[in-house]
């Protein structure tokens, strides 16, 4: 089963187990900016995305598991890379599968990290559909799949999505899509982290209380709260969420200036760093941005 030493706020004492201190560098999806996170003393978890692409210093034309948002199909960066130079280090990753064929080609990656990591590894994919307005959304990864195959990995937490499109201000996740879920999960046994999109999740606070409080009986059940720059969010909402699930329970990968709307006594030093951290990577977190779960 998933090692304690692998939990965030285990990982991470100075935190005090709050989980939303939890400082985020975004779209780490190159030589360079992998690079400047590490160096960055403020960051603890680096989120990055993976497709398979080509790899550009590579004169083969094989499709890999490479480090790189959609469209983009090349990087000078692969997850096997990646993953070494992260391992050993006091950052912690977070692995965003863009499909399931990319998932299925970094089994083999992921299983040999798997056995010597000794920080905390998130598996992210959006598996259910979710709040959208459009009839031809983006595609969830197959949910039966990518959870099948992810029990391989008992050591790292999973981080499941739903694909949403944020183009009114209005949507909000339903007691449908918490039941999808519950459902998709029961017989998950590692620690899950549920990602849910800030505007939405702050619009129906107790459908969010619900889908924890149906969680129960799970290991360790978590939100992340993300967002994307200029999404319309209700700040007075959403900290009345955090207060009310729990700062132990959430996790925010956050934009800084929304950050810094966000009434949390517990976490009054967040803004601040998180700013700091966040600096280094604005350009490619607001290039991930308009791309990102759209």
């Amino acid at each position: 089963m998933c090692n304690d030493e692998l939990s965030p706020s285990i990982f991470f004492p100075e935190i005090e187990g709050n989980l939303t201190k939890v400082v985020w560098a975004h779209a780490v999806n190159s030589k360079a900016l992998l690079d400047s996170a590490l160096k960055n003393e403020t960051v603890m978890m680096l989120e990055a995305d993976v497709v398979l692409g080509k790899l550009k210093t590579s004169q083969k034309d094989e499709e890999i598991p490479i480090m790189a948002h959609p469209p983009a199909t090349e990087s000078d960066l692969s997850l096997k890379d990646f993953l070494l130079e992260v391992n050993g280090t006091k950052k912690g990753a977070k692995l965003d599968f863009k499909s399931l064929d990319a998932f299925n080609a970094s089994m083999a990656i992921l299983k040999d990290t798997h056995n010597v990591t000794k920080q905390p590894v998130f598996l992210n994919a959006d598996i259910l559909p979710g709040p959208t307005e459009e009839a031809n959304a983006t595609k969830p990864v197959d949910s039966t799949n990518f959870l099948s195959m992810a029990k391989a990995f008992p050591r790292f937490t999973l981080s499941l999505g739903w694909t949403t499109k944020y183009t009114n201000s209005s949507l909000s996740y339903t007691a449908e899509h918490v039941q999808q879920m519950i459902t998709a999960v029961e017989e998950v046994e590692q620690p899950i982290t549920y990602a849910v999109r800030a505007g939405l999740a702050a619009n129906d606070i107790a459908t969010m209380k619900s889908l924890m409080e149906k969680s129960a009986k799970l290991k360790n059940a978590t939100l992340t709260i993300w967002s994307s720059e200029g999404d319309a969010v209700n700040a007075t909402q959403l900290s009345t969420l955090i207060k009310d699930v729990g700062v132990e329970k959430v996790y925010l990968d956050l934009p800084a200036d929304l950050l810094k709307e966000l009434r949390l006594s517990g976490a009054s030093s967040l803004s601040f760093a998180s700013s700091m951290a966040l600096g280094s990577f604005l350009v490619s977190y607001l290039f991930s941005s308009m791309a990102r779960r759209g």
